[in-house]
Formats: C-alpha cells, sequence, structure tokens
C-alpha cells in the first residue's frame, strides 16, 4: 500500500443535493483537525487496542462506545467473524483508527484513510503503541481521489460513520468501489435516515449546539443511498436497530445512571419485540449495520 502523496487534500466545493456549493474538504479537513487534536495529549497506554479493550469499553458507561454500544457490538461480532489474517483492510474515515489498529492486532493489514492528517497522525500512534506499526500505514486524504491504491487492492472495506461524510464528494462512491476487489466487502456503521421525526430532532439538536457546517453532516445514510450502494454490489444486508432506544441521546453524558441504563436497557427489549413482530418498522431505525458483497 504505497501513496505518492499522503498529504493529498483538495479544495473544490462539492455540490449538494440541491445543486449548490457546501463546504469545502479544506474546511471539513481544518474542522476535524482541530477536533482530533485533543488526542496528541493521551498517553500511549490510553491507545491500546484489541478485541478485549473494545469489549470493555463497549460495556463501560464512561466510555465512547458506550452509547453506540448496541451498534458497535454487531460490528464487532461481524468483523471477529471475519478471516482478518493477511487480509489487505481499508479502514475508511479511520478517525482515531480504534477499528483499524483493532483488525491489524487479528492480522489484517490495513490502511487507514482519512481527511485528517491529525487523525492519521493518532491512528499511527496507536498502530505502534499496540505493536502493529509494520502493519498499518496511514494516508491523509480525499475519499474523491484515491489514486494512490491499486484497483481492487483491499479485501475489506470498514467505515464507521464515514460514509455519509463522503457521499456528498463527487467520485467518492466510485473510488471506494474502485479499490475494493471483485468479491471484497464493505461494511457500514451508520446513521439511519429513513425517519422524518429522528431527522428533524437530528438537526434541531445540530442548530441549537451551534454545529458548524465544517462538520459536514450533510447526508444522513437513507433508502437513497442503500438504493446506489445496490447497483453496484452482488448482495446488501442491512440490520436496522435502535427505534425507540434512539431515545439514548437524551440521556447523553448520563449514562452512570442506573436508572438512565435501566431505562435504555427496557427501551431496546421493547425495539427487540417491536421489530421481531413487526420488521418493517426496521426501516425507521436510527442506526444501521450494512454488510455488502461486491
Amino acid at each position: 500500500m504505497a501513496c505518492r502523496d499522503r498529504r493529498k487534500v483538495t479544495g473544490r466545493g462539492p455540490l449538494r443535493d440541491n445543486g449548490s456549493v457546501g463546504i469545502t474538504t479544506t474546511q471539513e479537513q481544518q474542522f476535524y483537525d482541530s477536533a482530533y487534536a485533543v488526542h496528541r495529549e493521551v498517553p500511549d497506554d490510553a491507545l491500546r487496542t484489541n478485541r478485549e479493550s473494545m469489549l470493555r469499553d463497549l460495556n463501560q458507561p464512561t466510555g465512547a462506545f458506550f452509547e453506540r454500544r448496541k451498534l458497535y457490538s454487531a460490528v464487532l461480532r461481524v468483523l471477529l467473524s471475519e478471516p482478518l489474517a493477511r487480509r489487505t483492510v481499508l479502514d475508511y474515515g479511520c478517525g482515531v483508527g480504534e477499528w483499524g489498529v483493532l483488525m491489524a492486532t487479528e492480522g489484517a493489514r490495513v490502511a487507514l484513510l482519512d481527511l485528517s492528517p491529525v487523525a492519521i497522525e493518532i491512528g499511527l500512534r496507536r498502530a505502534a503503541a499496540n505493536g502493529v506499526a509494520h502493519a498499518v500505514q496511514g494516508y491523509a486524504r480525499d475519499a474523491s481521489d484515491l489514486s494512490c491504491f491499486a484497483d481492487g487492492e483491499f479485501d475489506l472495506i470498514y467505515a464507521s460513520a464515514a460514509l455519509h461524510h463522503t457521499l456528498k464528494y463527487p467520485n467518492a462512491l466510485a473510488e471506494l468501489l474502485r479499490v475494493l476487489r471483485p468479491g471484497g466487502k464493505l461494511i457500514l456503521a451508520e446513521t439511519y435516515g429513513n425517519n422524518p421525526i429522528l431527522n428533524g430532532m437530528r438537526r434541531l439538536r445540530w442548530r441549537l449546539s451551534r454545529q458548524p457546517e465544517e462538520a459536514g453532516e450533510d447526508i444522513i445514510l437513507g433508502d437513497r443511498q442503500l438504493a446506489m450502494l445496490r447497483v453496484h454490489f452482488s448482495r446488501v444486508d442491512v440490520t436496522p436497530m435502535n427505534l425507540l432506544g434512539m431515545a439514548k441521546r437524551l440521556f447523553r453524558g448520563r449514562f452512570q445512571s442506573r436508572a438512565v441504563r435501566a431505562t435504555m436497557a427496557l427501551l431496546e427489549a421493547v425495539d427487540s419485540r417491536l421489530l421481531k413482530t413487526l420488521p418493517p418498522l426496521g426501516r425507521y431505525c436510527g442506526e444501521v449495520l450494512v454488510v455488502a458483497e461486491k
């Protein structure tokens, strides 16, 4: 996995669904560089990442993964069910690299890809802290130009809440498809955007929190985007989760409370019964796991 230019970030303006020009990749990069910079102060010991640490974080109310533990627990099961040893993997929109480094500790050869050079810096530190620096390379790059990778270079591409960021950029989907080999898998953990009530609440939260446009939250993955994937993949399995359970967003920052955790468990139990009894309700859930085979 060699790249001629590890720091390529273009500044052109992407087109939104309505045809207007939105934020540039440079603006989005600068936003995430600033957001990830706080991780530079994290000691190497805190960057330990393997299947045991991931399970611990998923069940730790103070952990970063706890709010999405249902979704990320499903992701962990799927990834660890793959024959990762000696597979070539792209952690697409890797953030600070937890998932890519996890797969490297399981024997995969991993490329970390993110628009933010700071994210790549932290991801490579994480790889070194876990003794897998030899198996991990980092690429700070615009997802609409992956010319540093060969056609069909990857056996598996994993994206954690990342594809909805890149779909707004021209050519990003075509590039993702190009670098995945025939028969390879695309695994996505995403927000799910078919529920107009949830979408309205998301946008209200963005406004109330004054989330800047540079955060790049233009698209929420929904039926339209899944239809795009089905054109290019021989199989697309969709597992929606959290309908009533999306009320967890109201409890953010209060997961240490036993009452909050009990309420969340109750809502998730109701969801399981509802979705089993009325599967069509699944399209209105707030999160989704997608496994697609090319």
